[in-house]
C-alpha cells in the first residue's frame, strides 16, 4: 500500500555524511589552531591582503564614489545657501548704512536749523520741502505745513544761512513759498558795510539776484553782504540775504549792473524755518512785482 523510498536516495544520503563530518572536523581544528597557535596568522594575512582586501575595495568602490559625490553636492548646496544668505545680509547692511547716512545728514541739517534759531527773537516752525516748481519766471517750493499748523499768508521763511522767501498760498496741510529768486520777488535790503538801502529782485531765468537803480557813484563792491531792512512789513530786519558777486560799471547806463548770490541754499535745502511775526507786525504788505513809485522814493 505504501511506497518505499528508492534505494539510490538512501545511498546518496549515506555518502554525504562522511563529507559533512570531515568538514565540521576541519572547521573545529582551524578554529582551535587560530585561537591557540600562530600557525595560521601568515596564511590569514596573505589571504586578507591578496583576496579579501581587493574584493572589499572592488565592492565598496562604487559606494564610496557615490558617497563622495553626494557629500560634494551637499557641500555645494550648503555653500550656495550660505552665499545667498550673506548676499541678503549684505543688502540689508547696505540699506541700513544708507539709511544711517541719510539720518546723520538729516540730523546735521536739523541741528544747523536749531542752532540758527538761537539768534531768532520770534517763534519759529520747522517745515520740510515737499516739492519744488521752477517755471521760468516763477520759482516756488511746497512745504508740508499749512493752516492746521498755524502757517499764514506772507509768512517769512529762512534757512540756517539766510532769507529763503515768503508764503504766498496756504492750504490745510501744505503751503507754497515764493523764493527770493522768483522773478516777482522784491526784498528791501541794505548793504551791511555802508548801510545803503536797495531793493533786491529775483532773476528766475538764472536763479540769481540783482539790485536795480544803484547809481554809478555808489560805494558797492564784490563781497559786500546785503541784509534785510525790515521795510515793507514782510521780512524781519537783520537777516542775511545775498552777497555781491559782480559789479559792472557801464558809463553808457546811469546805474550799476549788480549780480548777487543768495546766501540761503535755495537749490539744496530740504528743511526751512517759518518765522511767526503776527504778534509783532499787525498788518503785512506783500512785496510782489515792481514796487510803487512812493516805495521807490522811500528806498
Amino acid at each position: 500500500m505504501f511506497a518505499t523510498p528508492p534505494a539510490d536516495d538512501e545511498q546518496r544520503s549515506v555518502h554525504w555524511l562522511p563529507a559533512w563530518a570531515t568538514a565540521i572536523t576541519l572547521s573545529l581544528l582551524l578554529l582551535l589552531l587560530n585561537k591557540y597557535s600562530p600557525w595560521l596568522d601568515k596564511p590569514k594575512a596573505l589571504l586578507h591582503d591578496h583576496a579579501y582586501a581587493p574584493l572589499q575595495r572592488m565592492v565598496y568602490a562604487p559606494l564610496s564614489g557615490l558617497s563622495r559625490q553626494w557629500q560634494q553636492w551637499q557641500q555645494k548646496e550648503d555653500l550656495a545657501a550660505q552665499v545667498q544668505q550673506l548676499r541678503a545680509q549684505n543688502g540689508e547692511l547696505r540699506t541700513q548704512i544708507q539709511l544711517l547716512g541719510h539720518y546723520q545728514a538729516e540730523n546735521r541739517r536739523l541741528r544747523m536749523l536749531m542752532d540758527s534759531v538761537g539768534s531768532v527773537t520770534v517763534p519759529v516752525m520747522i517745515a520740510e520741502i515737499f516739492d519744488s516748481n521752477i517755471e521760468g519766471y516763477r520759482e516756488t517750493i511746497l512745504i508740508n505745513k499749512g493752516l492746521s499748523d498755524g502757517v499764514y499768508q506772507h509768512q517769512a521763511v529762512i534757512d540756517p544761512f539766510g532769507l529763503v522767501g515768503q508764503v504766498t498760498e496756504v492750504f490745510e496741510h501744505q503751503a507754497r513759498v515764493m523764493l527770493i529768486s522768483d522773478g516777482r520777488s522784491r526784498v528791501p535790503v541794505y548793504v551791511e558795510r555802508t548801510q545803503q538801502r536797495a531793493l533786491l529782485s529775483g532773476m528766475a531765468e538764472r536763479s540769481a539776484l540783482t539790485v536795480e537803480n544803484i547809481r554809478l557813484d555808489s560805494d558797492i563792491q564784490i563781497g559786500d553782504r546785503l541784509v534785510s531792512s525790515g521795510l515793507g512789513g514782510v521780512f524781519p530786519r537783520g537777516y542775511p540775504v545775498a552777497e555781491v558777486v559782480d559789479v559792472s560799471r557801464d558809463q553808457r547806463n546811469s546805474f550799476l549792473q549788480i549780480e548777487l548770490k543768495s546766501l540761503a541754499h535755495l537749490s539744496s535745502m530740504l528743511e526751512v524755518l517759518l518765522l511767526d511775526q503776527r504778534d509783532i507786525i499787525p498788518e503785512v504788505i506783500l512785496p510782489v512785482g515792481p514796487p510803487r513809485p512812493a516805495q521807490l522814493g522811500g528806498q
